[in-house]
């Protein structure tokens, strides 16, 4: 009989715990762990740079550098103009710290509606120049390497250069892209002096 008994008894038991509702998993969003800036390197790019190349075509190119939030990416803009033209992007996007490689990735679209993007990385020379390394994708698979660099002279003055890659090693992308004086001032084409 008692066997019985803690037997109904274990069956009504059974019902009841099944009918309590399992513990919900508890939400938990760790915060951040806020790191010093890593953009350190690439700082005095930091703003609106503007140049004219002194060979090739009539154009004006203009170099935006911004940060986002926190310092945690650097939104990056070139714009050009050709003739007198009004500017227009080139291509836009953005670079994040990437704390494995300790360089910076990046992805931009380049002439946006092309379906085209550059894709890489940006690092720091032992020199205190910046090297952009550039892997071009077309919208038809197609892709080219370029290398844009950026260093500051002995008189402050910052360069940038603008190469392509050939199968016997680098060129200039355009004649004079080897060496173009990057501006704070606005500059203009020709055309539109």
């Amino acid at each position: 009989m008692r066997l019985s008994i803690a037997i109904a008894a274990a069956m009504v038991a059974v019902p009841a715990a099944a009918q309590q509702p399992a513990p919900q998993p508890q939400m938990r969003i760790d915060a951040p762990t806020i790191i010093a800036s890593p953009y350190g390197a690439y700082e005095f790019l930091i703003g609106d740079w503007y140049s004219k190349p002194s060979g090739g075509p009539d154009i004006s190119i203009h170099q935006k550098f911004e940060y986002g939030p926190k310092k945690s990416y650097i939104f990056y803009t070139t714009l050009t103009r050709e003739g007198g033209k009004p500017e227009a992007v080139h291509f836009e996007g953005m670079a994040v710290w990437n704390g494995k490689t300790r360089n910076l990735d990046y992805v931009v679209t380049t002439e946006p509606g092309s379906g085209a993007q550059e894709q890489g990385t940006m690092h720091a020379e032992a020199d205190g120049s910046i090297v952009r390394d550039v892997l071009l994708t077309r919208a038809d698979g197609n892709q080219s390497q370029f290398r844009q660099r950026f260093w500051k002279m002995g008189d402050g003055t910052v360069m940038t250069s603008l190469m392509r890659k050939i199968p016997a090693g680098w060129e200039p992308n355009f004649p004079g892209s080897d060496k173009i004086e990057m501006s704070r001032t606005p500059v203009s084409t020709s055309a539109s002096r």
